[in-house]
């Protein structure tokens, strides 16, 4: 499924005076979106996923909610949940009542979840800011540093008075892309362990199926 895809390739961003100037303010405007992030404690957001096919048409759309807690995370839709406790993951898919168990690495996670792509920026990322359609936004370009990767860009918007992801917009080098609009962020939770980890009393007639 090109959803399951994208959410569990991606789900994992932002030369004269003018451009070292844009490029400025694009890494100052992730940079205060990254020492809010780190404040924030544990945090939880629903997302709608849009996926787009090389033509630019919506192929599918599906929304859901993420909560996160340092590096761990648990995202669900209506046909997939995905647990990650910063070592295993474990990837639900409803329809065949299957759980792909994985040790993903930090590439893996990156584009599994968004908000990685926003943490890992200094190091994975070139950053150009682009004109917002209102002062209330601020827009980042990222362009991967290494080439030949799936991702060939990301464009962030930012909420200018928050200083927190409004939307991702992920391309991909098959000329493909998807984008990821959150809304109703709640900040300064405590989610317990067990949050982040696949419960098989839940889910009974679940397989589990050990990628390792």
């Amino acid at each position: 499924m090109k959803t399951s895809r994208i959410l569990l390739f991606c789900a994992t961003l932002l030369l004269a005076n003018a451009q070292v100037a844009q490029a400025q303010n694009g890494t100052a405007a992730l940079d205060r979106v990254v020492e809010k992030f780190r404040r924030s404690g544990d945090l939880s957001a629903a997302f709608t996923l849009t996926v787009y096919n090389a033509l630019n048409e919506p192929v599918d759309k599906q929304s859901g909610t993420i909560k996160l807690a340092g590096d761990k995370f648990y995202w669900t839709t209506p046909a997939m949940t995905v647990w990650y406790n910063g070592q295993l993951q474990w990837a639900y898919v409803k329809a065949t009542e299957e759980v792909n168990l994985t040790e993903p690495t930090p590439a893996e996670i990156a584009s599994i979840n968004p908000y990685t792509l926003i943490t890992t920026y200094k190091q994975n990322f070139n950053v150009k800011a682009l004109k917002a359609k209102n002062s209330q936004q601020r827009v980042a370009e990222l362009t991967p540093k290494k080439k030949g990767t799936q991702i060939d860009r990301v464009v962030l918007t930012v909420n200018a008075s928050t200083w927190t992801p409004q939307s991702f917009q992920i391309y991909y080098s098959d000329r493909t892309h998807s984008t990821i609009a959150l809304s109703q962020l709640v900040t300064g939770q405590n989610f317990p362990d067990a949050t982040f980890v696949f419960n098989k009393k839940q889910y009974p007639k679940a397989e589990v199926i050990d990628l390792r």
